[in-house]
């Protein structure tokens, strides 16, 4: 802080406080210091005593700042009040010491002015005119700043335009902050789908199903069925008997005609039957852990249409993450177990929508991992999933969506486990 700033400082201190003598003499020294002092001239017209030399130190503010609202009116309430004569050029200043200023003419104030003084309330009304206004521009700024200026006058409908600007601002601003916001969210999720940029180039299209569509329905895959083997039936067939053969035709010479054979006959054994082959038991089948919200949204089981005993595929698990429990994630994850429960690498897993089918492989990926995962990309009922190679119970209605949105594509997750059951 320079010393010019500490009697200014110290001028506006004893103004307030009453001491109008100790305030001239400071802010005498201030503007001794700094002639171009606006702040110190404005303060020393509040304490002067008699017309004249507030008038020129008003004047000395306006030839400073022309703009300066609180020395315009005060100058033309002293105007108004009594008539002001207009300073003569001087070479020297009201206080010694003070360097002459080529901007404006100063004037050398007498000790008495010849003007009479204005009647005391028209004084006070002055002083009283002019101290809250320098209260509230100087010192709401704190006296310890370098150099205090007054700001220019604003216009009466300056508020009113400078409110509107101000909202119009603050709206702009949330505009771009929801913009960012949707910006952000965009390349977020543009990155989780680059995980999946393999698999995503043979999916299907995604689908644009409007909400009043009515979901596709699945087929069964007719599945082989079994020949019935034909009973064998125990018949006995009779053997023919020997037919006795007629006497020979006599003639005239008699002969000795030997007696015919007796007959023979043939014991009928009825052939025993075929001994019953004794069938199968039926394998155990491993129990299937259902999620119950599967069937709200709509997913069913298609199971495998197998004979008793016969080997197949069948749904031991089938699970639902919604979005919060997806975490950006839009798959169908299987996986495929042999009758050991280890999973069977290379197995085949088919997953079908209305326009076509797409064949996975299980790979031998390190847990949690699943075997293989299908990405989603329409809404509930779209697709389908079973094991290929054998009879499989089919998942059918998967897609993606909730309940209450079932035609929006939420992201959502399926996870579904098969088992192989036979030899």
């Amino acid at each position: 802080m320079t010393e010019q700033q500490d009697w200014l400082n110290g001028g506006i201190r004893a103004a307030k406080a009453g001491d109008a003598p100790l305030a001239q003499q400071m802010l005498a020294e201030a503007i001794r210091r700094n002639p171009r002092s606006e702040t110190a001239w404005l303060w020393l017209s509040a304490v002067v005593e008699s017309n004249p030399a507030k008038a020129h130190c008003l004047r000395r503010v306006l030839a400073i700042n022309p703009h300066n609202m609180t020395a315009q009116k005060g100058l033309a309430a002293l105007e108004a009040s009594q008539a002001i004569p207009t300073p003569a050029p001087a070479s020297e200043d009201l206080w010694e010491g003070a360097p002459p200023e080529p901007e404006s003419e100063t004037m050398v104030l007498p000790a008495e002015s010849p003007t009479p003084i204005a009647p005391p309330s028209a004084v006070e009304t002055l002083i009283a005119d002019l101290r809250p206004t320098l209260d509230s521009e100087v010192l709401a700024q704190g006296v310890d700043a370098e150099e205090v200026t007054v700001a220019p006058p604003i216009a009466p409908a300056e508020p009113r335009a400078r409110r509107f600007w101000q909202v119009v601002v603050v709206c702009l601003a949330i505009v771009a902050l929801c913009l960012i916001v949707a910006l952000i969210y965009v390349v977020l999720n543009r990155s989780s789908l680059a995980q999946e940029a393999s698999v995503a180039d043979v999916a299907p299209p995604v689908m644009m199903i409007a909400q009043a569509t009515f979901r596709p329905t699945f087929t069964a895959t007719p599945t082989h069925t079994q020949t019935p083997i034909p009973t064998a039936t125990a018949t006995s067939t009779p053997v023919p008997t020997d037919t006795p053969l007629p006497p020979p035709t006599c003639t005239a010479t008699p002969t000795n005609t030997p007696a015919p054979p007796a007959p023979r006959r043939v014991a009928l054994v009825a052939a025993a039957p075929p001994a019953t082959p004794t069938p199968k038991p039926r394998a155990t089948l491993p129990p299937c852990a259902w999620d119950p919200r599967l069937d709200a949204l709509g997913v069913r089981i298609e199971p495998a249409r197998v004979a008793p005993g016969q080997s197949h595929w069948r749904l031991v698990s089938a699970s639902w993450a919604n979005e919060k429990q997806s975490a950006g994630k839009h798959s169908i994850y299987v996986e495929a177990l042999g009758a050991d429960g280890k999973r069977k690498v290379d197995q085949p897993v088919v997953f079908q929508w209305p326009s076509g089918s797409l064949t996975l492989l299980v790979e031998d990926r390190p847990p949690p991992d699943w075997g293989t995962n299908f990405p989603m990309y329409a809404t509930l009922g779209s697709y389908s999933a079973s094991v290929v190679g054998a009879p499989s119970d089919k998942v059918v209605g998967m897609g993606l969506g909730t309940v209450e949105t079932p035609a929006f594509t939420v992201h959502t997750t399926f996870y579904l486990t098969f088992q192989w059951v036979g030899g």
